[in-house]
């Protein structure tokens, strides 16, 4: 996967940030121990966060659930030799 640009929804307005995949790179303008983010416009839960305080930018772990809801049918997707 390779990062893209998005938006963040941070307490003085829209943050520009990068994400790949669920990792996410922000400017530190969350506030104090954020628990959830918006991600363009689409909320998720913070799994753990890091803070490089050198730029001042923290390195955010997202919890990615599945919106989608698949039904099982119970049968094997390969076949096993």
């Amino acid at each position: 996967m390779a990062w893209e640009q998005v938006k963040v929804k941070g307490s003085k307005g829209d943050i520009p940030a990068m994400i790949n995949g669920d990792v996410l790179e922000v400017a530190n303008q969350l506030g104090k121990d954020p628990s959830e983010v918006k991600v363009d416009g689409k909320p998720y839960k913070i799994l753990s966060l890091s803070l490089d305080e050198r730029d001042d930018v923290l390195t955010i772990k997202l919890a990615m659930a599945s919106t989608n809801k698949e039904k099982s049918d119970d049968k094997p997707t390969k076949k096993s030799v």
